[in-house]
C-alpha cells in the first residue's frame, strides 16, 4: 500500500523571507501584491502583523494604517518596556518562493527519493513518497519526527501528515488538529502557528477522511463557496449524498477529487529532481606541463560541455576551469561571458587569454571545467540580406568579454537602479559579464522613474555645500554662491521632500528645489532639515 508524506509550510512566503533575512524575525511583515482590479492588496503577513488586525486580502493602505497606529513602545504590568517593532512592507516574489521551495525539495531527498511540489499555482507544500521507507527510520512516527526535527534546524515551521493518498496527507497536514480548522469555512490561514506538528494516519482507515473540511478537496474557490452556502462543511456530508446528483450539480471534478482523496483514483506525484551539475573532467595518465596538451584537453572538455548545454537549451555565463597540479593547490581560472554562449571555440579563446597570464606551479595531473552560471540560450532569426547590421551586438559582446577576462569582471561594470530614495545611493555597479540580466522590478519600471525634467543627468558625489540667501527662514532659495560666483534665482520649483527608510542607521531628511537662474542654467538644490545646511546635488543639461 502506498504511503505519502505531506510537508506543509504555513505562511511560506513570510517563512522564506525570514529564513533569508533572520534579522526580520519577530517583525510585523506584510507581503503585498498588485491586483489588476483592486490595486495593492495584502498577500500574507507575519504573526506580529496579524495581532494588529492585518489580514490577507485587505488593501495595503488599510494595513499601513493599522500598523502605523501601534509602532510606539508599550509597557505591560510587571514587564519591562517592549522594544519598538516597526512594520515592513515588501512586494511578494512568487518566483523566489517557488525557487526556495525547489531547493527545499532537493534537500528533502534525504527522506525519500521521490519528492514533488504541490501542484498549485503558488505551492507551499511538498509531497514525499515514503512507501516502504519507514523501517529505515524506525517507523512512520520516527520518520515524521526526523523530518520535523531537521526542518526545525533549518529554521522552518512545518506541519506533516502521513496517509495512504496524497490528497489525504495534504488535507491532514493542514487541518489535522482542531486549531487548524478553517474559520467559518473560509480556510483563512493564521500565521501564528509557531509550533511544528505531525500526524500519522493508520493504513486503510477511510472513515477519518469524513472529518476533513471541504477545502481539503482543493476545488475551485467558487465551488467551495457554493458548498458552504448549502451548509456543507465536512467531506463526510458529501459522502452521504448520491454521487449522480453531485456530478450533475457540481460537475465531474468534484467526484474526481473525492476519488483521489479516497485512493480509488491514482494521484501520482510529479517528482522534482535537481539538474545534474554541468561539469566535465580529464585525468592525465602522466602529469604534464606542456601548454599545447593542456589547451587540447581543455578544448575537448569544452566540446563535451557545449553538447550538454545545447541539449538543455542553455548557454554558459560563468565558467570555472580548474587545473589540479601535483602537490599544489589547484589553479583556478574563471571565465565570464556577456551573454549565454555555447561555442567551445570562443570559450577556449577566452581561456587561452588567462592561461597566458599565469605560470603553472607544477605539472598538471587533472583538468576540471564547470558551468557556474547558465541562462536560456538566445536564438536569432537569420537575415535575408547579408548587409543587415547584426554584427554590432556580437562585436560588443566580444569586446566586453575580452576586457572582463583580461582586467577582471569586477572592473567592467554597468549601473543598476536601486529602490532607494536618497539619490546618491539609488544605484550600484554590477559586472557586465557572468550574470543573467534580470528584468527591473515593478517599483523601478521606466514608467515610474522620474523624467529628465525632474532629475538631472549630472549629479555631484558627494553633494557640494553652498551658501544660500532666502527671504523666509524656511522658504525657497533666492540666491546662492557656487565656485565664487553669485547665482540669482529666477524661477524655483519645490520643495520635494525625500526621507530615507527607518531601517537605515543614519536617517536623511531633505527638501529639494529645482531652480533656474537668470543666466538660464538649471540646478538641483536641497536643504538638509537636520542642520538647515544647503547643498548642490546636480545640474540639468
Amino acid at each position: 500500500m502506498p504511503r505519502i508524506l505531506a510537508l506543509w509550510l504555513p505562511n511560506w512566503p513570510v517563512q522564506r523571507l525570514v529564513r533569508e533575512q533572520p534579522e526580520l524575525a519577530g517583525s510585523a511583515i506584510v507581503l503585498y501584491e498588485q491586483d489588476a482590479r483592486y490595486g495593492q492588496r495584502v498577500k500574507a503577513c507575519s504573526a506580529a502583523a496579524w495581532e494588529q488586525a492585518v489580514r490577507p486580502g485587505m488593501p495595503l493602505a488599510e494595513a499601513q494604517t493599522l500598523l502605523a497606529e501601534d509602532t510606539s513602545p508599550k509597557r505591560e504590568r510587571g514587564t519591562e518596556l517592549k522594544k519598538e517593532v516597526r512594520p515592513l512592507f515588501v512586494g511578494c516574489d512568487v518566483c523566489r518562493d517557488r525557487e526556495a521551495l525547489m531547493e527545499l525539495a532537493e534537500w528533502c531527498e534525504q527522506f525519500s527519493p521521490l519528492v514533488g511540489l504541490d501542484q498549485a499555482d503558488e505551492p507551499d507544500s511538498l509531497l514525499l513518497d515514503v512507501s516502504g521507507l519507514a523501517d529505515l527510520f524506525g517507523g512512520e512516527a520516527a520518520l515524521a519526527q526526523a523530518a520535523v526535527t531537521a526542518c526545525g534546524q533549518q529554521g522552518l515551521v512545518v506541519r506533516i501528515a502521513i496517509a495512504d493518498t496524497a490528497g489525504a496527507a495534504w488535507g491532514f497536514a493542514r487541518w489535522g488538529d482542531r486549531s487548524c480548522m478553517p474559520e467559518n469555512g473560509t480556510g483563512t490561514d493564521r500565521p501564528d502557528r509557531s509550533q511544528s506538528h505531525f500526524q500519522v494516519l493508520p493504513p486503510g482507515n477511510a472513515a477519518v477522511l469524513d472529518h476533513l473540511p471541504m477545502e481539503a478537496l482543493r476545488l475551485p474557490q467558487r465551488t467551495t463557496e457554493q458548498l458552504h452556502r448549502l451548509g456543507m462543511r465536512r467531506i463526510g456530508q458529501l459522502n452521504r449524498l448520491p454521487r449522480a446528483s453531485l456530478a450533475a450539480r457540481f460537475g465531474e471534478p468534484l467526484i474526481e477529487r473525492l476519488d483521489k482523496l479516497a485512493g480509488t483514483v491514482a494521484e501520482p506525484i510529479v517528482a522534482y529532481h535537481a539538474r545534474e551539475p554541468l561539469s566535465a573532467r580529464w585525468s592525465f595518465e602522466h602529469p604534464t606541463t606542456h601548454h599545447e596538451a593542456i589547451e587540447r584537453v581543455l578544448g575537448e572538455l569544452l566540446n563535451q560541455l557545449s553538447r550538454r548545454l545545447i541539449e538543455q537549451g542553455q548557454g554558459v555565463l560563468r565558467l570555472a576551469c580548474q587545473l589540479v597540479c601535483q602537490n599544489r593547490r589547484p589553479l583556478q581560472i574563471d571565465l565570464s561571458l556577456f551573454r549565454p554562449v555555447v561555442a567551445p571555440q570562443h570559450l577556449l579563446a577566452l581561456a587561452k587569454l588567462q592561461l597566458a597570464l599565469v605560470t603553472l606551479p607544477d605539472a598538471v595531473e587533472e583538468i576540471r571545467v564547470r558551468a557556474v552560471t547558465t541562462a536560456p540560450r538566445q536564438s536569432r532569426q537569420g537575415e535575408l540580406f547579408g548587409d543587415a547590421p547584426r554584427e554590432q551586438p556580437a562585436q560588443l559582446a566580444s569586446l566586453v568579454e575580452r576586457l572582463s577576462n583580461r582586467l577582471g569582471r569586477e572592473r567592467v561594470v554597468r549601473a543598476e537602479l536601486l529602490a532607494e530614495s536618497q539619490v546618491e545611493l539609488a544605484y550600484r555597479y554590477c559586472p557586465l559579464t557572468g550574470e543573467a540580466v534580470t528584468p527591473p522590478s515593478p517599483a523601478l519600471c521606466p514608467a515610474s522613474l522620474p523624467g529628465p525634467l525632474l532629475r538631472p543627468l549630472r549629479l555631484f558625489d558627494p553633494p557640494q555645500p553652498i551658501d544660500v540667501i532666502r527671504i523666509a527662514w524656511d522658504g525657497p532659495p533666492a540666491m546662492f554662491h557656487y565656485q565664487r560666483r553669485r547665482h540669482r534665482v529666477a524661477r524655483c520649483f519645490g520643495p520635494e521632500r525625500i526621507e530615507t527608510g527607518w531601517w537605515r542607521s543614519e536617517s536623511s531628511r531633505r527638501d529639494y528645489y529645482r531652480v533656474e537662474t537668470e543666466e538660464g542654467n538649471r540646478w538641483w538644490l536641497f536643504r538638509q532639515l537636520q542642520d538647515q545646511r544647503w547643498f548642490l546635488q546636480g545640474v540639468f543639461e
